[in-house]
């Protein structure tokens, strides 16, 4: 079976998926057959019949405030934008971005993270595709679309120093200083109180990327203190690594 095959199916012996009101005598708001619908809909490929099934219960006003909808609207969003039917392609245009749009909703409606651990392998796939996705905005000077991207990647994970850092620096790009260094910020104190602890490989990835164009931005701008700080930051992470060494040595340490 494919991964992500194995993954929902996972999530599912893992943790019961219907959500119940809260008087347990009360009958589930959402059957627990409807997720089983979903589950093998996203098996066997039926992204759109996930769709339609889901957003009935997200748009639904006694049904709205169940986290697990969301991330069903959210993986089939993700898989259409990786599909190769063309068709499908050019119905939904925005896959990746509702992909975002409908985690990250289902990240907020989780308020005691009750499932968002069920769908850590999932997440870093979501984010995987993100930041590759950012960096082709990033590289042709399309910093607005950058932007949006990164704010979807910290909105997923408020803890994310990599998110805020790059938001903060694509923000600068655009010229919106204050707000780039009110992102950057938050970057800095997460850095300083966790040190990358708890991030997850992708988000370490990120980080790097973010500090190496983030100091190379800088130096080119003639600020090697700021390019530096950043630097010394994450050298508890990347003190090892060959690259951003390798910057560090290129701005004299």
């Amino acid at each position: 079976m494919k991964l992500l095959q194995l993954l929902l199916i996972g999530c599912v012996l893992a943790t019961p998926l219907a959500s119940f009101s809260q008087d347990d005598d009360e009958a589930p708001l959402i059957p627990q057959e409807d997720f089983d619908d979903l589950l093998m809909w996203m098996v066997d490929g039926k992204y759109e019949k996930v769709l339609y099934k889901a957003i009935r219960y997200t748009e639904d006003d006694d049904t709205s405030k169940e986290p697990v909808p969301y991330v069903f609207m959210s993986m089939a969003f993700f898989k259409i934008s990786e599909s190769d039917d063309a068709d499908l392609l050019e119905k939904y245009t925005n896959g990746l971005k509702n992909a975002l749009k409908y985690a990250s909703k289902f990240v907020k409606k989780d308020k005691q993270k009750m499932y968002v651990g069920e769908y850590t392998n999932y997440f870093n796939d979501l984010r995987r595709a993100t930041m590759n996705q950012s960096e082709v905005y990033v590289d042709d000077e399309k910093y607005t679309k950058a932007k949006s991207y990164y704010k979807y990647m910290y909105s997923l994970d408020q803890e994310d120093p990599g998110a805020w850092l790059m938001y903060g620096t694509v923000l600068w790009r655009t010229k919106a200083k204050r707000d780039a260094q009110e992102s950057w910020t938050k970057a800095r104190v997460l850095l300083e109180e966790f040190e990358g602890r708890g991030l997850e490989e992708v988000q370490i990835d990120l980080l790097k990327y973010g500090v190496i164009y983030t100091v190379e931005m800088l130096v080119a701008e003639g600020n090697r203190t700021a390019a530096r700080d950043w630097l010394n930051l994450t050298d508890a992470l990347f003190s090892d690594d060959r690259e951003v060494q390798a910057v560090r040595r290129s701005i004299g340490g």
